[in-house]
């Protein structure tokens, strides 16, 4: 019935608990390192966002105000290109969305009034 492999009796493991001789000691863990200080950041844009907003409204309504809206845009990518705001790509979309609104709302009134 007994297996001669098998030792009759095993004690059992204990955990080794910290301060106990024979355990290494472990470092006590340090703070993350510091992150650097970041610049400040730009403000955005104020004519980039106006321009896009009004340039999206003139997709749906006064459609001639697309020009106003891709002009008011062009001022505020003119901010960003020199460092002065953020935004650029805002005011982009500004003047690529006043454009076509304005074409559009152009051809629009051109076609009904010409026949």
């Amino acid at each position: 019935m007994d297996d001669p492999e098998q030792p009759a009796y095993q004690q059992p493991i204990q955990p080794i608990q910290p301060g106990q001789p024979g355990q290494p000691i472990q470092p006590i863990p340090t703070a993350p390192p510091a992150l650097p200080p970041q610049a400040q950041r730009l403000p955005f844009s104020q004519p980039a966002i106006w321009g896009f907003v009004i340039s999206c409204v003139s997709l749906f309504v006064f459609g001639f105000i697309g020009a106003l809206g891709a002009a008011i845009a062009g001022r505020g990518y003119r901010a960003a290109r020199l460092g002065q705001a953020r935004g650029g790509g805002l005011a982009i979309a500004g003047m690529i969305i006043g454009a076509i609104g304005f074409v559009l709302y152009a051809v629009i009134f051109i076609r009904s009034h010409l026949g």
